[in-house]
């Protein structure tokens, strides 16, 4: 049956597991290792097991007629570069995802499986086992024994209709969903049989998607700091997939969001699913949890005339998609009980989202998802894919709320962050608690409260009787069981605003990466509360339960708003907040900006809270990055503070790339860098889910290094190595030395490229230098931008580079000889000051101390070759074995393109080595 918890890990009793003969790949024919260019064999990562394909015995798998397309794996020899990849391409292999390490699961024939077996870089090919196909999921309900419901999805290349043929024929009854995808209702053979067809790319289980379920907006995160800078939204369309909106109208939905911001409410009407639910649609109308107009007050709603409630976007313009409906289960999913359902949300999201898109919005929140234990599901896939090809559309989810303290340890246990927002590419929202410690409800109210829970919270008293104010309870007061020791136990709902809620689900993902993204309050928090039987307020109860609509927890406030608790709250608050950071950009600097750059923007200017594990004391125990808030607290005030300087999607990288660039940084404030990318969609059967690895690096004006995610203590520390796991990374220098600093992005394995990015640079930061010379770190390598004897250029550990790995050798070799290494610059004429600087180090083996008989002159040439001065020299008698800044005025070459030559001349005699490097030319 589907769940919703958490699943055991378990081998598939069917379907071989990896650990054994069956799952051996093939080779091309035999198993054995292609090509020749493996140094050291990499292991493959999948969900079901990590294993070397060259170490594997025979296969079990069906073998493909001759011209047959069937699925294989290609493992290469090392990071894929685009060249290996043409030549894949080429030999006609359809490439489907790419697996880690250095891996494509790829669709071709079994000739062409033979001619890729002999191409460049090609460790090793053979037959995708179908075991490989199955989820942890899928395979925990085979195991189970039992008929259940399951995702099926066809890969690309594949026909749909085919394979939907196929799985019919196994005896399961499948409905098809679009984009490939089936639902299939089987037994555990029918299942396994599935996993067999060619042209399935993942059997997985199907999950029932759960709901995660004032003044937090403008004060906690910073809005209305925002919001007196002018930025409140009004260039926006925010869209919210939920419940159901008020009475299902732009007029009815609720007052604080009028008809005239009210873009489109959208209905998406639930299907039956065969041995599985029978829906009962019922349009758009928010009648049982009323979470849905919660959900979109907190995102665009104008508030009370008190300012209470008022959303950061309170200017913006709504798309609300209904998705929720009566459903009666039975068959496989009987035990989840006749109720309300969002089974509204199609299987693919990109349908979801598409429609939104399409009505102009730009920011989607959905404050839903499923318990899937940090792993990265069909959910996430879809997100990220949907993401990957709409760069200018931000998806923002709630973390889940499955945080709980089940060692008993007084701290919440890792691991606990649903699907979709295990998503690389979405915004991940965990839950902050509320500032305020009270929360007023309506004295007018008479009746006790609905639940046992706040029945005994509030000593079986009504609203009235409690003289109008809620009683806040204690975490363990309503899930002893959650949280069964302190400080978790005693620690009050809301009121601290540095704490995270107890209930917010916790990072990492399964495969390590970073999250939530950030947190956004989420306790106790004031929005809307649907015109839809309203217990005292209207007298009406739901016909299809026979009660009145939730109303929240405790009493409500009046009879538009109540309060709710959950990082389905914390998400429309952050979702709301990324729609005024687009605004921003929109407003201050004229772009429409894309996901990658609201997304690092938001994480950029986060802030770091102070009781993470909620025992009162306000010590940092737990800096950013962390497992419970990824890194911080939303804050609106930085974000558009217009102090920051930043990059929107540029010229990508490839394998190999690289990218910089140069500001000048002032101390007095901290220096944060973030970078951020939206990947290629993940195949779920994949062990780690990031496809491109984009990595960042920030370098000191004296050459000092800082990796992304490399944190101690809150703040960025050298030493570390480069993260191969997320796709949003940060450097932050708590006190930053003055001068120039180099941010650099390198591409150190892009499959599937080139790779954007954005970078968001914020502190006392300058505009950056206006820099004249291409590759001037040499970082590109030796072909690109540099004229002459380009071979100088290298990477080689025997000198030191000043920065990166990239220098440039001069001499060297004891020998009588000539090098010139030189590049064409334009200087311009309207330039106030302009210079040529680098870094330069000389070693020798010469002992004089009088004589210059090896030499490297900066000279300044006409593109023609004519020399027009010398501008510097050293020689051997400047040896030190550190690098020395060199500093040269062209300011006579204003309005000229000049030639600019490093000659160095060696004599006969013993050897002295020139190594150049961090070379530019600026201009003001």
């Amino acid at each position: 049956m589907p769940r919703s918890r958490p699943r055991r890990r378990v081998a598939l009793a069917v379907v071989p597991v990896l650990l054994g003969a069956a799952l051996a790949g093939s080779g091309t024919a035999t198993g054995q290792p292609a090509g020749s260019e493996q140094t050291a064999e990499a292991p493959i990562r999948l969900v079901s097991g990590e294993f070397f394909p060259g170490r594997l015995p025979a296969p079990r798998v069906r073998a493909l007629a001759a011209g047959e397309r069937g699925g294989y794996l290609v493992q290469f020899a090392g990071a894929i570069r685009e060249d290996w990849k043409a030549g894949l391409l080429g030999a006609g292999a359809e490439i489907v995802d790419y697996i880690p390490e250095n891996a494509y699961r790829v669709r071709m024939n079994p000739g062409q499986a033979a001619r890729v077996a002999s191409l460049p870089g090609v460790h090793w090919v053979g037959r995708f086992q179908p075991a490989w196909k199955v989820t942890a999921d899928a395979r925990a309900e085979i195991t189970e024994g039992k008929p259940a419901v399951y995702e099926v999805r066809a890969e690309a290349g594949a026909d749909p209709s085919a394979v939907a043929a196929a799985a019919r024929g196994t005896g399961a009854v499948v409905t098809e969903t679009g984009d490939g995808g089936l639902l299939l209702a089987a037994t555990p053979a029918q299942a396994t049989s599935v996993a067999g067809i060619e042209g399935v790319a993942v059997v997985d289980g199907f999950r029932v998607h759960e709901r995660h379920n004032e003044h937090a907006a403008g004060t906690i995160m910073r809005g209305e700091q925002a919001y007196a800078r002018g930025y409140d939204g009004s260039t926006q369309v925010v869209a919210v997939a939920d419940t159901g909106f008020g009475g299902g109208t732009a007029a009815t939905g609720h007052p604080d969001v009028p008809a005239s911001r009210v873009v489109a409410i959208r209905d998406w009407p639930s299907e039956d699913i065969p041995d599985c639910a029978d829906a009962r649609p019922d349009g758009a109308q928010d009648v049982d949890s009323g979470h849905g107009t919660h959900v979109a007050v907190s995102a665009v709603g104008d508030g009370m005339a008190d300012g209470r409630g008022k959303a950061a976007a309170h200017g913006a313009r709504l798309v609300f998609q209904a998705v929720e409906d009566h459903i009666d289960m039975f068959g496989s999913c009987a035990s989840y009980g006749d109720g309300y359902y969002l089974l509204g949300i199609p299987i693919d999201l990109g349908l979801l989202f598409q429609q939104a898109y399409d009505d102009g919005a730009r920011i989607h929140a959905n404050s839903w998802g499923s318990d899937s234990a940090g792993a990265y599901t069909e959910d996430s896939r879809y997100a990220d894919k949907f993401s990957n090809e709409h760069r200018d559309m931000l998806i923002t989810f709630s973390a889940g709320n499955a945080g709980v303290d089940a060692d008993a340890n007084g701290v919440i246990d890792p691991r606990s962050v649903g699907a979709p927002g295990t998503a690389k590419n979405v915004l991940t929202v965990g839950a902050s608690e509320n500032g305020k410690a009270a929360s007023p409800c309506d004295p007018a109210l008479t009746y006790q409260a609905q639940g046992a829970a706040e029945r005994a919270t509030m000593g079986n008293r009504s609203c009235a009787q409690a003289g109008g104010q809620n009683v806040i309870p204690t975490w363990g007061d309503w899930w002893s069981s959650d949280y069964p020791v302190n400080p978790l136990r005693s620690d009050r709902q809301t009121g601290n605003a540095q704490q995270l809620a107890a209930f917010s689900s916790r990072g990492p993902t399964t495969d390590g990466r970073i999250k939530p993204d950030i947190v956004a309050p989420g306790s106790w928090i004031s929005s809307g509360y649907s015109d839809m039987h309203q217990q005292q307020y209207d007298g009406t109860v739901n016909p299809a339960t026979g009660l009145a609509q939730d109303d929240g927890y405790g009493f409500p406030l009046n009879d538009d708003y109540k309060y709710f608790s959950g990082t389905s709250m914390s998400n429309p608050l952050a979702a709301g907040g990324a729609a005024v950071v687009r605004d921003y950009y929109k407003k201050h600097h004229g772009i429409d900006a894309t996901s990658a750059l609201v997304r690092g923007t938001i994480v950029n200017s986060a802030t770091d809270l102070l009781d993470e594990n909620n025992d009162g004391v306000n010590d940092n125990d737990f800096p950013i990055p962390n497992i419970h808030e990824g890194w911080g607290l939303v804050n609106l005030d930085k974000a558009t503070a217009g102090t920051a300087r930043h990059v929107d999607e540029g010229a990508g990288l490839a394998t190999g790339g690289v990218t910089e660039h140069r500001v000048r940084v002032t101390p007095g404030s901290p220096f944060k860098v973030t970078l951020a990318y939206t990947d290629r969609e993940a195949a779920t059967t994949a062990a780690r889910s990031l496809v491109n690895d984009l990595d960042l690096e920030v370098v000191s004006p004296s050459g000092v290094v800082y990796r992304g995610n490399g944190f101690a203590g809150g703040w960025s520390r050298t030493g570390t190595t480069a993260d191969t796991a997320n796709n949003l990374e940060n450097v932050f220098i708590q006190a930053p030395g003055e001068g120039d600093w180099t941010v650099r992005v390198r591409g150190r394995n892009v499959p599937f490229g080139p790779q954007t990015f954005a970078l968001v640079m914020d502190g006392r930061v300058a505009a950056a230098t206006n820099e004249m010379l291409r590759n001037p770190g040499f970082e590109y390598g030796p072909a690109a931008d540099w004229a002459g004897k380009t071979s100088v250029i290298t990477n080689s550990t025997a000198r030191p580079a000043h920065e990166g790995s990239w220098w440039a050798r001069f001499g060297g070799t004891g020998r009588k000889g000539t090098e010139t290494l030189h590049q064409d610059v334009p200087v311009p004429g309207n330039a106030t000051a302009v210079a040529v600087s680098y870094w330069v180090r000389v070693d020798t083996a010469e002992t004089t101390t009088t004589g210059q008989y090896d030499k490297l002159q900066l000279r300044v040439l006409s593109t023609s070759g004519t020399v027009l001065g010398t501008l510097g020299t050293v020689s051997n008698l400047d040896a030190s074995g550190a690098y020395v800044q060199k500093t040269h005025d062209l300011s006579a070459y204003k309005g000229q393109t000049i030639r600019l030559a490093w000659v160095a001349s060696e004599d006969s005699s013993k050897q002295t080595t020139f190594a150049v490097d961090s070379t530019s030319v600026r201009w003001s």
